[in-house]
């Protein structure tokens, strides 16, 4: 989306700096022209204005709040609809899930790459196969190989990658990973400072930060406690027993991948747990 903003404002992608700061699918961008005016206000004002903002192939288009926009005065990436609007997007979900023409966005992605890896067998395709456009992740491809030419070249390229905090963003501890501007080099990425956060985003940034640090030690350790903190701690979910119900069933569904929760699964089973939802229990029965 960020590739479209430059000509809702006139400009082209080289005159504009973009100052980036969050975690991979939750991050936040200021923008400066090639005066160093920064012109985000005017870029959130161009987006209500029915100008094109482009958003990727994977996440329904429900507009941010403008008064929540220009207060924070940044720009949300386009995964913040999941948070800033999360009524609607439930919404849309459960619509699409209830769809048996549409089905869930995993659904869609593997009817997509079943798609894709049929076009594949063929040797003799010479085109970018149309269904690539729905699976969202456009452009990586660039930023990929930026970056190894910045790497190689020691080019010290501007690009957002997610790399150490090193103090980047204070409001996160130094050694945990953050996605912001960087300089790529050949020492790898140099985080740019983007300095501390207003109230608002930082509430959001440290609680979804350290619900990762629970996923992450609980992945490690096994600890189901941790687990449930987790959930808990998500903003995406309605804590309750409703929340512990789909957690254990998740457990049991992606056993063969959770050696380390054998000992909590094998209790859950004991005690009559099963997987109530249709996809999952059919993938699992399958061996998936």
């Amino acid at each position: 989306a960020m590739l479209d903003e430059p000509k809702t404002i006139g400009k082209t992608l080289d005159q504009l700096t973009y100052k980036f700061a969050g975690l991979n699918h939750f991050h936040w961008h200021k923008v400066y022209d090639e005066n160093g005016k920064e012109v985000t206000k005017d870029i959130i004002e161009a987006m209500y204005e029915g100008k094109d903002m482009g958003i990727p192939a994977n996440i329904h288009d429900i507009p941010f709040f403008k008064e929540q926009l220009l207060q924070m005065n940044m720009i949300p990436c386009g995964y913040h609809r999941y948070y800033y609007r999360e009524e609607e997007m439930l919404a849309h979900g459960l619509e699409e899930y209830n769809d048996p023409k549409v089905g869930t966005r995993g659904q869609q992605v593997q009817q997509t790459e079943h798609e894709l890896f049929e076009l594949y067998k063929n040797p003799d395709l010479d085109h970018k196969p149309e269904q690539l456009a729905k699976r969202g992740g456009a452009h990586y491809s660039d930023a990929a190989c930026e970056t190894i030419a910045s790497i190689y070249g020691n080019k010290l390229s501007h690009i957002v990658v997610t790399t150490k905090n090193n103090g980047s963003v204070p409001d996160l501890p130094a050694d945990c990973a953050v996605e912001v501007s960087s300089y790529i080099g050949s020492t790898g990425a140099r985080a740019i400072a983007f300095g501390p956060l207003q109230p608002a985003q930082r509430g959001w940034l440290q609680c979804m930060k350290n619900m990762e640090l629970c996923v992450e030690e609980a992945a490690v350790t096994g600890d189901y406690g941790l687990l449930m903190q987790a959930f808990i701690l998500n903003p995406q979910t309605v804590s309750g027993q409703k929340m512990v119900n789909v957690l254990n069933e998740l457990l049991i569904a992606h056993e063969k991948y959770l050696p380390q929760f054998a000992d909590k699964i094998a209790e859950l089973k004991a005690a009559g747990v099963t997987i109530k939802d249709d996809v999952a229990r059919e993938l699992t029965e399958k061996g998936l």
